[in-house]
């Protein structure tokens, strides 16, 4: 079980939302390469990037396109807006893994042939139901049929939110997670975490290997200076 820190920018900036919800955004006075070197010397190895100026059919934000080259030590993976294969190709090229929603709901044949270890799907759930675009469209798509369609093009990973919980600290959504998990998915847990001990729980799904926590850490629910958090973040995915 990794611990994967989340930072997610608007506007160059980090931010977290309430649900998904930019009317519900708190912008954060820390500066992204600051963060990023704090949670390093915490022992961060991987590190989830949103670009929600994408998610939200805006223009990409080019400041943080660098990060893989500027701080080699961490893995990146980024997600927002990836929506055609192009883009996503030109992820990869950076040296991010793609976390992809909308396409890989959508129309996963687009992303035949992609490497399959560095293309992670975003499945973002309320209840069973897959949204998209920013999470503010509940898909045409059965849950099921789209997950069949990802494993039979060789796309395992999958980073699975629970739209209801995310940015909430109510805990992790369990039940997203093992629904997912079920069906054969590598599974990132992301939404609800707000302490260290939530891990425990998600270390019982088969198939869950990592989850992601942004508002925790950022506000310190999640201290950087216990030793758990260490351990998580030096945790394998």
């Amino acid at each position: 079980m990794q611990l994967i820190p989340s930072l997610d920018l608007m506007q160059g900036r980090l931010v977290r939302l309430r649900h998904g919800d930019p009317r519900q955004a708190t912008f954060y006075d820390l500066e992204p390469e600051a963060w990023i070197e704090r949670l390093m010397e915490a022992g961060a190895r991987r590190i989830h990037l949103v670009d929600l100026d994408g998610a939200f059919g805006k223009p990409r934000q080019g400041d943080f396109l660098s990060f893989p080259a500027r701080f080699p030590e961490v893995r990146f993976q980024l997600g927002g807006g990836l929506r055609d294969r192009r883009t996503v190709e030109s992820i990869l090229a950076l040296g991010f893994d793609a976390v992809v929603g909308t396409l890989a709901v959508e129309n996963p044949t687009a992303l035949a042939g992609l490497s399959k270890t560095h293309v992670i799907a975003a499945l973002d759930l309320k209840g069973e139901r897959i949204v998209t675009r920013g999470w503010q469209s509940p898909s045409a798509i059965a849950s099921v049929d789209a997950f069949k369609a990802l494993l039979s093009l060789g796309f395992r990973r999958a980073l699975v939110t629970d739209v209801s919980r995310d940015g909430t600290l109510e805990g992790p959504g369990l039940a997203a997670a093992a629904f997912v998990a079920k069906e054969g998915f590598l599974v990132q847990a992301s939404g609800g975490l707000k302490e260290i001990s939530d891990l425990e729980p998600l270390k019982g799904i088969p198939g869950v290997v990592g989850t992601i926590s942004g508002k925790a850490l950022l506000e310190g629910f999640v201290s950087l200076e216990d030793p758990r958090t260490r351990t998580a973040l030096e945790g394998t995915v």
